[in-house]
């Protein structure tokens, strides 16, 4: 109550309601202490082997706090860059959604002063989960091995990368509409800026490699530095984390005028997506209910049916422009025959159609294919590691993409309340939800394409030149059991991770939070089997023996497992060679999606309100 009288004493009546909410929720509490014990846990189980020697002898330790230090960070990294565009992406869409926003400029709250409280509202929950890591921060600093400068350093580049992506998805959450499309929008705009400006310098590396031309000496003629402080502006200027990492690795770190220059980019592109905010806020916020894409595609179909429409004669001619526009015009005039709800799933929205996922699909792997062919004009071991790099940030957006969408299929329509008339059809739960997810297969379908183009580049390119790839043998690599492991990968682990979306998206009832915990259940399906089992495991048993390959095989509890190990050419390593932990693997994961998606058929009546709780 005194945090509340003190808002409200300095005019903040939105930062307190949003804090005053949080704070009655249990939830919140319980998220806090199971972040705090994961945390802990997790970090003694990393760096156990640095508190074992502790036990040896005291002084073995000291010194070593600097990688314990280093990986808190890199931990609180990933946290802040998975979850507060999550969180913050869905402050001004849900106001949309419920038609509260238009109640929120009634009032003597200024657009500044919303989006202010509203990004603070989100930033101080933030804050709060890294202060939770405080007691390890100074275990690690009494252990010795870091300097106050790389200290505040990390503690200051966590405070950046949550305001970054704090007014990234605000922003978004201004422009958009919906919730999912903020969603979406926050991670794909967030991996372009971060990873984006790399993949321009790999483009202009490739060109030079084209035209011979020696980048050493053009920069040494040009007078331009090429220490380690540049390439982490240059390449990487909006993501702290590869700055954190070489601050670390250098004596003495980076220095002051490379974080000055870092800080003053990332705070400018925050401001930036304030002002965005600000601009978008009033004349985006009474948007009717429409599909931009949609709507593009439907003109461009127009552009492309008045040509044919004069070619083929006109109104005057024997009717053949009639059939032409006809046919041409063919979706607009289908009607649901025995699915519905499927028709309407397909085509009334733009990831629907196969027509327009074709579209999509040709923006996609256009570009693709280019960068492909430009890499292909190089035997340095860079494009291996880029090829590499793509594969799993493809990996990533596609994995997010499917959850995303699978999620909101049942969460969207409770959030405007079409759910109720959804239910009144004379269809089965069943059918409901399986005539809900054919979108969404369609969608899979698109996303393998890209997928199986760069599975089928790196294996071109480790046969045809195997000086490109990072592990450096030759003999390492096998062509069949690469593609084969990968084209498994995706055709199982993407339905997975759709049935596994729908499954949270039928049993929670907000859209936002279906998003965020389906993207939380996959992060720990991911992460919680290395840390929680494997880990262990190896501590208490230890890494000889049949222990140790009981240990390798299970890591297989997580799906990422096999997607990293392909990647880096580690399947051999398996006891039994590479292709029987392929298979257990796959039989393993496609028993799992067989039944997650009985749990959701069989559940879906009562999931969807159309039968009582037990």
């Amino acid at each position: 109550m005194q945090v509340a009288h003190f808002l409200r004493t300095f005019g903040l009546p939105l930062l307190g309601k949003e804090l005053i909410e949080q704070a009655a929720r249990r939830r919140t509490y319980i998220i806090r202490v199971l972040y705090a014990v994961i945390l802990c846990f997790a970090s003694y189980l990393v760096f156990y082997d640095t508190m074992h020697a502790a036990s040896v002898s005291p002084l073995a330790v000291l010194g070593r706090g600097h990688e314990i230090f280093m990986g808190l960070v890199y931990l609180q990294f990933a946290g802040i860059y998975l979850f507060m565009p999550a969180m913050t992406c869905g402050v001004l869409t849900q106001e949309k959604e419920r038609a509260s926003l238009q109640l929120l400029f009634l009032t003597r709250l200024g657009p500044w002063t919303i989006l202010f409280e509203k990004l603070l509202g989100r930033l101080v929950p933030m804050l709060a989960f890294l202060l939770l890591a405080l007691p390890l921060s100074a275990l690690a600093y009494t252990l010795g091995g870091i300097s106050p400068d790389l200290l505040w350093t990390g503690v200051w580049l966590l405070v950046l990368a949550a305001i970054q992506m704090g007014t990234l998805a605000l922003a978004c959450s201004a422009f958009f509409r919906t919730t999912v499309a903020a969603f979406v929008a926050s991670y794909v705009i967030a991996f372009l800026m971060f990873f984006g400006p790399y993949f321009l310098w790999l483009l202009l590396y490739l060109v030079t490699v084209l035209l011979e031309i020696d980048v050493t000496q053009l920069f040494a003629a040009g007078s331009i530095n090429t220490s380690p402080a540049f390439l982490a502006i240059g390449a990487f200027p909006f993501f702290s984390p590869a700055f954190a990492m070489m601050s670390s690795a250098m004596p003495g770190g980076l220095g002051g005028w490379p974080l000055a220059v870092h800080s003053a980019i990332i705070l400018s592109t925050s401001g930036v997506c304030l002002g965005l905010a600000r601009y978008f806020i009033v004349r985006r916020a009474f948007l009717p209910p429409r599909n931009v894409l949609l709507e593009f595609f439907k003109i461009l179909d127009r552009g492309v049916r008045r040509p044919r429409e004069e070619a083929s004669g006109g109104e005057g001619s024997s009717g053949a422009g009639t059939v032409t526009a006809g046919v041409a015009a063919r979706d607009e005039v289908l009607l649901p025959a025995n699915d519905p709800v499927a028709w309407r799933e397909t085509t009334k929205r733009a990831l629907g159609r196969p027509r327009y996922l074709v579209r999509i699909l040709v923006i996609v792997e256009f570009p693709l294919v280019l960068l492909c062919g430009f890499m292909s004009l190089s035997n340095s071991q860079v494009i291996g590691v880029a090829v590499m790099m793509m594969i799993l940030m493809l990996w990533g957006l596609a994995v997010l993409a499917v959850s995303a969408q699978s999620a909101s299929l049942i969460a969207s329509e409770r959030s405007h309340q079409t759910l109720d008339v959804l239910c009144t059809t004379p269809l089965t739960g069943r059918e409901i939800v399986l005539q809900k997810i054919r979108g969404v297969r369609r969608l899979i379908l698109v996303l393998f394409v890209p997928l199986l183009t760069l599975f089928l580049f790196d294996t071109w390119l480790a046969v045809a030149s195997p000086a490109t790839q990072p592990w450096g043998e030759p003999s390492r690599f096998n062509p069949l059991l690469y593609l084969m492991c990968s084209v498994l990968a995706a055709a199982i682990y993407l339905p997975l991770v759709a049935w596994l979306s729908l499954a949270i998206g039928l049993f929670v009832r907000s859209q936002a939070r279906a998003m965020i915990g389906s993207m939380g259940v996959i992060v720990a399906w991911c992460v919680a089997p290395l840390v929680f089992i494997v880990l262990p495991l190896s501590i208490v048993l230890g890494p000889t023996g049949m222990v140790s390959d009981l240990i390798s095989y299970v890591s297989l509890l997580s799906p990422a497992t096999i997607v990293f190990m392909n990647e880096f050419q580690s399947l051999k390593e398996f006891p039994g060679g590479p292709v029987l932990p392929v298979v257990f693997n796959f039989i393993g994961y496609l028993f799992a999606l067989n039944i997650v998606r009985s749990v959701c058929l069989s559940h879906a009546d009562r999931w969807l309100g159309r039968a009582e709780q037990p």
